[in-house]
């Protein structure tokens, strides 16, 4: 087990460094850019949504999730970009034009050491994707008033129904093995998205990425949540 946790880290490390790598030469697949102002790759995202219990950030995805600065230095030039540190349960990338997408990649910073269960969901569009989320602090049940069998108010207890992803739905899943104080990588590969069997995310335009920390979503309580932050988007399509 501990053999097959090693592999696993050094293959994820391998391959961002390879991305890495190919980002120095501004080609991330068809993102190439010879002129290293990497417009076409900025062009084709949204902005990155954090959504956390009782809360959301946006970030800009040249000025605090992938530049020049921040895959040299794994670190921000102006704190003002900086990707704060939350209990992130989805991390949301929106698409502007339809791609072919061999693997998303990222770098998680935490205090602690835990394994994260990572899980990822695409939508063709935002009416499709969760608007009722449920967090660690979401009640399994409310309170609400209809009506007797004579036409009178009556109050009952019913289960809160929320749009959270069933994990067969997943089109990708990894596990994050997170170092305390460290940045620790993650790669989201082999797709399984429903009529494709080409191993890529196909996307198009308007379309969603949820990327579920399941250890901070309430559908799984027994799961210990982490604060963390993250940097260097790294999305190769082709």
């Amino acid at each position: 087990m501990f053999g097959k946790r090693i592999a696993r880290l050094v293959t994820v490390a391998l391959s961002l460094v390879a991305m890495l790598s190919l980002t120095a030469c501004f080609d991330l697949g068809t993102f190439g850019d010879e002129n290293g102002e990497h417009k076409d790759y900025y062009d084709s995202f949204g902005e990155i949504a954090g959504l956390f219990d009782g809360g959301k950030h946006g970030y800009d995805l040249e000025d605090s999730v992938f530049n020049d600065y921040t895959v040299n230095e794994m670190d921000w030039e102006d704190e003002d970009d900086e990707v704060k540190s939350e209990e992130y349960v989805y991390l949301v990338i929106p698409f502007k034009r339809a791609m072919q997408i061999e693997s998303i990649g990222m770098f998680v910073g935490t205090d602690t050491n835990v394994d994260l269960s990572v899980a990822a969901f695409y939508y063709p569009n935002e009416s499709y994707a969760p608007a009722k989320i449920k967090y660690k602090s979401s009640p399994d049940t409310e309170i609400v008033t209809v009506k007797d069998d004579e036409g009178n108010d009556v109050e009952v207890e019913v289960e809160i129904v929320y749009d959270d992803p069933d994990p067969s739905l997943a089109v990708a899943e990894t596990t994050l093995y997170t170092v305390a104080g460290d940045w620790t990588d993650f790669l989201l590969e082999n797709f399984m998205q429903e009529g494709y069997e080409d191993g890529l995310l196909h996307t198009g335009d308007n379309g969603l990425l949820y990327i579920r920390i399941d250890n901070n979503s309430g559908l799984y309580p027994d799961l210990a949540t982490c604060s963390f932050t993250f940097i260097n988007l790294l999305i190769r399509a082709i």
